[in-house]
């Protein structure tokens, strides 16, 4: 009999251990921490108490006159809307000629889905709020346009994945029990362009066989070129292939200059703005030589040619004369251009959309383009579809009042006819861990009550939100999975300390060096190479002063300190990352403009390892089946007996769309939720406000909100409770207190 511990045993013990992050973390020198609790777990002594909370509690974002001119600019816009806004009572009933149509309109949709469907002739926006019916609106309003005699061909349909197109077209042949939907155009804004260009590739003056690269080629091709210009050999700080690329691409969806993006988002990068322009030069021609398109070049291209090339631009408006587009909300600056000349010929254009949901400013989208839709068509007509088919009122009454607290928006009020007795509820609790205990035993009485774990979710701002929570679910053998995010293990920064740590441990680890020499300005594959060979020769003693002195020499004396001091054998596995975390800070913050919220991590894993005595036992723990496959990929425990389909784990982004019977939003805290970065810009706050509002109407019947007591960052600690729940009115939610508990 073997009396080791089993594979799952040794993975629980590495990952019991996060339970004790920030218990045994810098409270000696942080006394604050003591006051919030007591030794019960679940025990808070509210120092913000959450019933008398109040946004005047909280710092406010002065505004500059311009930014609140566009914003009452905006808002005017939207405010106007109300006089356009078309109601069932101003349209005759039934059909004029519904003898002709088969399908009974007026009986299968709600009266507002039914004034979206038949309304064809000119601009149209449809605010569809969420869990409202949008996609079913949007199949009746195809099957509307075919049945009125449109020829599918001159359709235009486009989404933003080729899933969701293709899922309309095919609900609306089976309305429809023809197969008429199938030739109606449809797709993605890059696919669409795609087959346009190369269409039309003659009268364009297009090379007709161009090569279409995708976002990992796209960055192969920026670090080529930079590494031939020779930025990162003048500059140690320089941004990495991926951030360039990122911020090239962002510059031009949002048709802004690099200057203006790095202003934005990466003020570290500023003095880099004049070599990213020449770089973009540089990639823009490199790219037309080879006869490449990346993704941006596809609407940029075609916007082009819609307003340069005017035959051009007659033939798409010719040949597309009603357009439908979903998810308007996320469009960017050229995708809305590109619209609008299609659109100007027949102005038989509907957009639907929610601009509560609007979140995806990362990538480019424009918000402003669904609030300026008005201004753009002045004759637009407005359906708002307020009926929600997903969350019971009292669910309802929450989320419409996280929305109706944005700076900037369309007013509307979503209602159902779901009833229960059940309000959101709001729970602080002492730590992070006291959290993680009441989320899971709060799944656990769901699953006991017969809601199954996969008709709940756990829905995060930020993947390391996430932490704790799996580890207690693994503790406890609940299945689940992780949607979107890069899990802890597989993050960069993680696996950079471990390498360090490999190479404390054993100095002849090759793969560690060369993961570690890579992080060396000036080091190659080719001195890595020697480098290795000169540790070989040195019989695995870490000394870099015999080498030839070069100019990488001082990093690499940095880096012998480092990997020397943590050798010691008098300091603990903990003391060893910390020692290493003061040595990697300086080089991450130059690859990573969120580097403070990387450095989180590094904690987290510097108490991992306050369990541990040894370093190989840490080392094995953390490779062990590996973690990489078992506690990540499938993301469940390691038992394969169990037949419950596993719950939901998932950051906001990846949950936008989806529902669930209970959803649980976690790490409410000021700085976290809404992000510590939001909190100085109007227009980040109201992107994670609305990111809010994503999260919490997801849930159909059930909805936690939940806080630890306190957050430290390293550097501070974070105490307050979101300003999301300041702003909302107490009557739409219940607290949870000890006395809740069964």
């Amino acid at each position: 009999m073997n009396d080791s511990p089993s594979d799952k045993d040794k993975i629980l013990q590495f990952l019991e251990s996060i339970n004790i992050v920030y218990q045994s973390a810098s409270t000696a020198d942080k006394t604050s921490v003591t006051e919030f609790g007591t030794g019960n777990p679940y025990s808070v002594s509210h120092q913000t108490d959450l019933q008398n909370l109040q946004i005047a509690d909280y710092s406010i974002i002065p505004l500059e006159d311009d930014v609140n001119e566009r914003i009452e600019r905006l808002q005017h816009i939207a405010d106007s809307i109300e006089s356009r806004v078309i109601h069932p009572a101003a349209i005759s009933t039934p059909l004029p000629d519904a003898s002709k149509y088969k399908i009974d309109y007026q009986n299968s949709l709600n009266p507002n889905q039914y004034l979206a469907a038949i309304t064809i002739q000119g601009p149209l926006l449809v605010i569809a709020g969420a869990g409202s019916g949008k996609t079913r609106t949007v199949v009746y309003r195809a099957a509307y346009l075919l049945e009125s005699g449109i020829p599918p061909e001159q359709i235009l349909l486009l989404t933003f994945t080729r899933k969701a197109a293709n899922e309309i077209v095919a609900r609306t042949a089976q309305l429809l029990k023809n197969n008429s939907a199938d030739k109606i155009t449809r797709g993605t804004y890059h696919a669409f362009a795609n087959h346009t260009l190369r269409h039309y590739s003659r009268m364009l003056n297009l090379p007709p066989n161009f090569t279409i690269i995708d976002t990992a080629d796209s960055e192969d091709v920026v670090d080529l070129i930079r590494q031939e210009m020779g930025f990162a050999k003048k500059h140690q700080a320089f941004p990495k292939k991926s951030r360039v690329q990122s911020i090239i691409s962002k510059a031009r969806n949002c048709n802004l200059p690099i200057e203006e993006i790095l202003r934005r988002e990466y003020t570290a990068l500023l003095e880099f703005t004049a070599d990213l322009n020449l770089l973009n030069q540089a990639y823009q021609q490199y790219k037309f030589a080879n006869k490449l398109f990346d993704y941006d070049d596809l609407m940029d291209v075609l916007r082009d040619s819609l307003r340069d090339n005017i035959p051009f631009r007659r033939i798409m408006q010719n040949n597309y004369r009603y357009l439908m587009v979903d998810e308007f909300q996320d469009t960017n600056v050229v995708q809305k251009e590109i619209l609008d000349y299609i659109a100007q010929g027949s102005r038989n254009i509907m957009v639907v959309g929610d601009d509560a949901q609007s979140i995806y400013a990362f990538r480019g989208a424009n918000f402003e383009n669904i609030l300026t839709f008005p201004a753009t068509y002045p004759d637009c007509k407005v359906v708002k579809i307020e009926q929600n088919y997903r969350s019971t009122q009292h669910l309802l009454n929450f989320t419409n009042a996280i929305a109706n607290n944005a700076r900037l928006g369309y007013r509307k009020s979503l209602f159902s006819t779901n009833a229960t007795p059940l309000k959101p509820t709001v729970a602080k609790l002492y730590d992070q861990q006291a959290e993680a205990e009441f989320i899971v035993d709060k799944i656990l009485e769901l699953r006991e009550k017969g809601i199954a774990l996969n008709d709940i979710a756990v829905i995060y701002r930020s993947s390391y939100h996430s932490n704790f929570i799996q580890t207690e679910l693994l503790k406890r053998n609940i299945p689940y999975v992780v949607v979107g995010g890069i899990k802890f293990t597989e993050r960069r920064h993680i696996k950079d300390i471990i390498a360090y740590l490999r190479i404390v441990l054993n100095p002849f680890d090759a793969v560690a060096w060369n993961r570690v020499l890579k992080l060396v300005p000036g080091i190659g594959l080719v001195t890595a190479s020697k480098i290795m060979q000169h540790i070989q020769q040195q019989q695995g003693k870490i000394d870099f002063e015999s080498m030839e002195k070069r100019k990488f020499g001082n990093d690499l004396l940095q880096l012998q300190q480092a990997l020397n001091q943590a050798q010691r054998q008098d300091i603990t596995v903990a003391t060893k990352i910390e020692l290493l975390k003061n040595y990697y800070a300086p080089i991450l913050r130059t690859l990573e403009a969120d580097y403070e919220i990387r450095l989180q991590d590094i904690d987290v894993l510097y108490t991992l390892a306050c369990r541990y005595e040894t370093i190989e036992r840490f080392l094995s723990d953390f490779a062990l089946d590996p973690p990489s496959t078992k506690f990540q990929d499938q993301n469940r425990p390691l038992i394969d007996e169990s037949e419950d389909k596993p719950l939901t784990l998932t950051t906001v982004h990846s949950a936008k769309g989806l529902e669930w019977h209970s959803v649980f939003v976690p790490h409410l805290l000021d700085g976290l939720f809404p992000s510590v970065r939001a909190l100085k810009n109007i227009d980040q706050l109201e992107e994670e406000r609305r990111l809010f509002y994503v999260a919490a109407s997801r849930a159909k019947e059930q909805l936690y909100l939940t806080m630890p007591g306190y957050f430290n960052s390293w550097d501070q600690y974070y105490t307050m409770p979101s300003r999301f729940l300041a702003e909302i009115a107490k009557q739409t939610f219940q607290i949870w207190n000890e006395k809740d508990k069964d």
